[in-house]
């Protein structure tokens, strides 16, 4: 769950926004419990219940996407292993020899700092405006980044939305497996402490070496336009 909410961030900020802040708010920033709530309705456990509670629905198959990490193909695992007396999709399925189109996470600190830059200064840019290069160029050079992390309280219900979920979702086998909660946990603490945290955007553009340069960068344009 914790890698799915992170990932349902990243698109909502590349994206522009399902709200109107979205588009400068850091992870840490926007997940909230109201947030956590909402996005548990769409996550897979709730789908598998709604689907369980569906009239005239008898099965509700779920794939296990860590089984087989190194060569997992989701098509494939759910024709074979899933779908019931269907072997000739299975056997198309197999045969399928196409990369599949993949959804890579990138990196937003730098969209998520632009769009941070004209709520905590009085700035006027546009789009287009040249000195975003000089405002990048200091943002690339920045070295011991300010970051901040989740509180302890959503740490704690985030891990344990997650841990509740594998449980619902996976076979007892393998969920206390080493591969299973074990793992989670473990992936979890490295996860909450580096990619779960976000750069502090407010304290860094806050500073009085922002301030006065961001300033700076405002008064040569007031000069160069009178």
């Amino acid at each position: 769950f914790y890698d799915y909410i992170f990932s349902i961030h990243n698109q909502i900020s590349r994206d522009g926004g399902d709200f109107g802040t979205s588009q400068y708010l850091t992870f840490v920033q926007w997940l909230t419990n109201d947030e956590l709530e909402i996005r548990q309705r769409w996550y897979s456990v709730a789908v598998y219940n709604r689907y369980l509670e569906a009239p005239g629905v008898f099965k509700v198959s779920v794939v296990n996407m860590h089984e087989e990490l190194d060569n997992f193909d989701i098509i494939t695992k759910f024709a074979c292993d899933h779908l019931d007396q269907a072997p000739r999709l299975c056997k198309k399925a197999k045969s399928i020899t196409a990369v599949r189109e993949q959804n890579p996470s990138h990196s937003l600190s730098w969209k998520l700092f632009r769009n941070s830059v004209k709520v905590y200064h009085s700035i006027k840019l546009s789009d287009s405006d040249e000195r975003w290069e000089q405002i990048e160029a200091k943002f690339n050079e920045m070295t011991d980044i300010p970051r901040h992390c989740l509180s302890p309280e959503l740490k704690n219900k985030l891990l344990q939305i997650s841990l509740d979920s594998e449980i619902a979702l996976t076979p007892e086998s393998w969920h206390n497996s080493e591969e299973g909660l074990e793992n989670l946990k473990s992936d979890f603490e490295e996860k909450s402490n580096s990619k779960l945290c976000s750069i502090y955007n407010e304290k860094i553009l806050m500073s009085p070496e922002w301030q006065n340069f961001l300033t700076g960068l405002e008064k040569d344009q007031i000069v160069a336009g009178s």
